[in-house]
């Protein structure tokens, strides 16, 4: 299984509530160009073509919570 970083793990889990990469990079103190960098990362360590991929994929594998079980606490 491919490990994921913690800021990947941190931007798929943001994307999974519906957040863009701006407002991920905002909430981050990071560039989008380094938030579209870790979520492209993560795509390729999960052989993901596409965010929602990258995030069902991690979901599956119990890298992230589901939406539903996640609290939002950050």
């Amino acid at each position: 299984m491919a490990v994921l970083s913690a800021r990947q793990i941190e931007c798929l889990l943001r994307i999974s509530r519906g957040e863009t990469s701006a407002e991920i990079a905002i909430a981050l103190g990071l560039s989008r160009h380094t938030v579209d960098h870790y979520i492209g990362g993560a795509c390729a360590k999960l052989g993901a073509k596409t965010r929602a991929q990258a995030v069902a994929i991690a979901i599956a594998r119990q890298q992230i919570p589901t939406p539903a079980t996640d609290n939002g606490a950050d």
